[in-house]
């Protein structure tokens, strides 16, 4: 179909369900897709990725039913596209602050500081709730990578560069140090649900790291 008011072609096609899936005029669409995302960002946050639905961000967002199915298929795809985007501002943000230090040492204390941070973020509290509500055995294997991978990355180049540079020693593998440690800092946030303040969360994330490069038993 013509549309005159902005002089392009635009094309219609109708899924199962009977929803008419619009396709955007060049540039409009990566512009139109943002803004889902950003509105629906907020829904998760304040209601959580259950009780959120996709008639809530039609209005909220105050675009078609149609035009949102054609950017995201399903709520559960917009969802990770919010996790997917938030993931990539937060890497930029920790690789700029952690070029400013020199050691593995010092990065692990710095990632430490960062995801207790992270942790507070209403849209990462989603997270566990969406594996929880989707059923884990059905979920393709590629979007438990999309979610958890590039931050596992992160542990994982900075323990291979303390054991490159002589910092860390250890018979256990690199593979498994980062997801040992990756699985205490990410299960550590229930801690701020036990009575726990902003201040000794903080530090409790510092001690975990303390633990993990010197142990507690006896010398």
């Amino acid at each position: 179909m013509f549309n005159k008011t902005i002089g392009q072609f635009i094309h219609y096609k109708i899924k199962n369900d009977g929803v008419i899936i619009m396709a955007r005029p060049v540039g409009q669409g990566e512009k139109t897709k943002k803004h889902i995302a950003e509105k629906a960002k907020v829904l998760f946050e304040q209601k959580g990725y259950a009780a959120t639905s996709m008639e809530e961000i039609r209005e909220f967002t105050e675009i078609s039913k149609g035009s949102i199915y054609y950017h995201f298929k399903s709520k559960e795809e917009l969802f990770l596209y919010t996790v997917e985007t938030a993931n990539k501002f937060w890497r930029q943000e920790w690789e700029a602050q952690a070029n400013q230090v020199t050691t593995a040492t010092e990065k692990l204390y710095l990632l430490a500081q960062y995801y207790a941070s992270d942790m507070q973020n209403p849209l990462s509290k989603t997270v566990p709730e969406y594996m929880g509500t989707e059923n884990i055995e059905d979920m393709v294997k590629e979007k438990i990578i999309h979610l958890f991978q590039p931050e596992y990355d992160i542990f994982y180049q900075i323990i291979e560069e303390g054991i490159r540079d002589k910092e860390f020693v250890s018979n256990k593998t690199v593979d498994d140090l980062a997801y040992i440690l990756y699985s205490t800092l990410t299960g550590m946030s229930v801690t701020q649900f036990l009575g726990y303040d902003e201040e000794k969360f903080y530090l409790l994330y510092e001690n975990a790291i303390d633990v993990f490069l010197n142990g507690i038993s006896k010398k």
